[in-house]
Order: structure tokens, then sequence, then C-alpha cells
């Protein structure tokens, strides 16, 4: 099979994750492939937040605890997160960040890590403790992150989900 189409359909959304870090190199592959996304008029409006720290981490990870008002939540024990974030009056900004967490999706996949796109700072980011946060990392709050990317090497192997039979309709 060839090995584009091989890693789309083998590529599954990981949510737990061995204690092993992930190489700097890596991320930075990964994050490459982001910058190589489509955009809306080639404007490019994507822009990436790495943090790899696990202290860094953490406070992400309470911060957008406290702004869904849910203790429990988690990031998953992801080694490396990417923010994806656009301007809030980008035309394209939440296409161009979809599609650049989708190719970093699929490169952390191609070369053994798990990921998982997270979504919560879409919900929660508008909130001023969370806005605050975001700001501190230098994410204006002109920003928003449109989405997560959570990795790190994989602690579980998953199924792909049962797809629907009706998704595709040909127009002819």
């Amino acid at each position: 099979m060839n090995e584009v189409l091989n890693n789309i359909y083998t590529r599954r959304s990981i949510r737990k994750f061995k204690e092993q870090d992930v190489p700097k190199d890596l991320v930075d592959e990964i994050v490459k492939a982001g910058t190589y996304a489509p955009s809306g008029k080639n404007l490019q409006t994507y822009r990436f937040y790495v943090m790899q720290n696990a202290d860094s981490i953490k406070s992400l990870q309470d911060v957008v605890a406290k702004g869904m008002e849910n203790p429990a939540y988690t990031l998953y024990g992801a080694k490396a997160i990417v923010l994806v974030a656009c301007e809030k009056e980008a035309v394209n900004g939440v296409s161009d960040c979809s599609c650049a967490i989708e190719n970093m999706l699929l490169a952390a996949h191609s070369l053994g890590l798990g990921a998982c796109w997270i979504n919560q700072l879409k919900y929660c980011g508008d909130k001023a403790e969370v806005a605050d946060y975001l700001e501190s990392l230098g994410i204006d709050k002109d920003m928003q992150v449109v989405g997560m990317v959570g990795m790190g090497y994989p602690d579980e192997e998953r199924e792909a989900a049962k797809r629907q039979d009706d998704l595709v309709t040909y127009l002819n």
C-alpha cells in the first residue's frame, strides 16, 4: 500500500504515553510538517508554540483544568505539546490551523510517536485567567488557540473506529 495512505489509515488518537521524553529533533520535524500545511491564499496564518518541559506542561494542564472547571482534566501525560493558534480575525485561520494539526498528527505517527488533537483551549481560551496565562506564553489576546497536539511514545494500541458507510455521495 502507498506509504502516505497507510499512514492515514493507521493513525490513531493516542491518549496514553510512556515516560520517555521525545527528542527535540523529532518535535522540530513534526512542527515543520505543520508549517507545510496548506493555507487559504497561502497566508500561513498558523503559529506554533511548543512545550517540552514537564513543569510547563503541568502548568498548562492546571490552567486548562481550571478554565474547563474540571479538576480531573489531564493532557494525557503527553511529553510534548504544540499549541496551534491564529489571529481571531483571520478568515481562514481555523481551517489553516486544522490542516497544520493534521499534518503534525500524521508526521508524529510516521515517526513512531503517538499524538492526539486536544481541543479544550478552544472552549476556555477566552476566560480571563486562561487568556492571561496564554499571553504570558506570548500568545496575544487577539489570537485563538485552535487546538493542541499532545505527543509522546505511545503506551497503548488502539483499534480503528468503524467508519460510517454513508459519508460519501457522488454528485454526477
